[in-house]
């Protein structure tokens, strides 16, 4: 995946294909529960004590303050499938800058989870959590398992320091989601009905029979305005054109590409063979995405599976023309007049494009990886 992209402020650098989450209060004015930075830990500039493999690592961090935060990436699998969710993390709370120590910590736990319903409320009843951990200084490695209720679900990782110290980071690497699909159900065994007695037959050699071909799949696609900003499609949120869909197979081949019209849609990837799809968005001139620009998809034998993309129409503002004043001419003995060709320049002003870093992860946050 490349690289990491900014989240409306300077200060909230996330991976891509990832979103933060924080708990906002109680006790801000006090230095508690508020939210905290986000910042890729580079291994060119900072070493390579917080890294675990690759050159990247996911931290976030306070300072003389604690939060409970960390960043969350919805993924589509089939309902019913088992799901394990493993993440590498280290943690470091201390009261003295040197980082290789650890002085009067402020309990930093560390946790990860899934919401097998697919919501993105961290604090929701429905989350399946770890058990929390407190080490420093050393990579710890953080496993859960869920069975899927719904066919997108939501994994989350999450730092939670109890007190305020000069320092509460964690720092995330190698995350990684397994899907086990479900066992078909077996079909009942028909009951032996007693057969009468009759004389042997010569035997016959049975005809060889083919084994089937495995039906094959489809992903059908769509992109719609999420005016709302809140990552579903509601009555009323028409579909979006101008958007390019990519579809990619699991070593990131591109396979087909898609323009939507906003009317055709969901337009639908046929012929697909079971396996492991990646979808990529990018948006028509004008939108930003309210949900991740990139999913796994699992396609399964004979089954059809619907994405829909959000995006929320952000127009780029423009600069209102100022005035200029035209000089009076000034009349001169010159028998014959002179004509002055005025050069006019417009000036446009675009809105700020928050570009992600065109850096390549090799390891570490990526988008997760399912095996099937």
């Amino acid at each position: 995946m490349v690289g990491f992209s900014e989240r409306g402020a300077g200060e909230v650098s996330v991976a891509n294909g990832w979103f933060p989450w924080w708990q906002d209060g109680p006790g801000q004015d006090e230095g508690y529960y508020r939210r905290p930075e986000y910042k890729p830990e580079d291994a060119s500039r900072y070493g390579r004590r917080r890294i675990r493999s690759g050159n990247f690592a996911q931290k976030f961090f306070n300072t003389f303050s604690t939060h409970n935060a960390g960043i969350l990436q919805q993924v589509q699998v089939p309902v019913e499938s088992t799901l394990t969710l493993s993440a590498w993390v280290q943690a470091w709370s201390s009261q003295h800058h040197d980082p290789g120590t650890v002085v009067e910590p402020g309990n930093y736990r560390v946790y990860v989870g899934i919401d097998p319903t697919g919501g993105t409320d961290w604090s929701s009843p429905n989350v399946v959590w770890s058990e929390p951990r407190m080490e420093y200084n050393t990579w710890i490695h953080l496993q859960i398992q869920a069975k899927a209720k719904a066919g997108t679900i939501t994994v989350f990782l999450r730092g939670h320091p109890e007190f305020r110290t000069q320092f509460n980071d964690s720092y995330w690497e190698d995350i990684c989601l397994t899907v086990q699909r479900p066992t078909p159900r077996p079909t009942s065994t028909p009951t032996d009905t007693p057969t009468p007695t009759v004389s042997p037959t010569p035997t016959v050699s049975p005809t060889a029979t083919s084994t089937p071909t495995p039906a094959p799949g489809s992903i059908c696609v769509s992109v719609y305005e999420d005016r709302n900003g809140n990552g579903q499609r509601d009555e009323g949120e028409n579909l979006v054109s101008a958007a390019v869909i990519s579809l990619l197979d699991s070593n990131r081949v591109e396979l087909e590409k898609y323009t939507t019209d906003g009317v055709n849609e969901p337009h639908c990837f046929h012929e697909l063979a079971a396996g492991e799809y990646y979808l990529q968005r990018q948006n028509a001139p004008g939108y930003v995405s309210t949900d991740p620009d990139e999913l796994v998809v699992a396609v399964a034998p004979g089954e059809s599976t619907d994405v829909a993309f959000g995006a929320k129409f952000a127009p780029t503002p423009t600069a209102t023309a100022t005035a200029t004043a035209t000089p009076t001419p000034t009349a001169t003995p010159t028998p014959r007049p002179i004509l002055h060709r005025v050069g006019s320049a417009i000036y446009g002003v675009s809105g700020i494009i928050l570009a992600a870093l065109a850096l390549l992860i090799t390891a570490g946050l990526s988008l997760l990886r399912k095996r099937l």
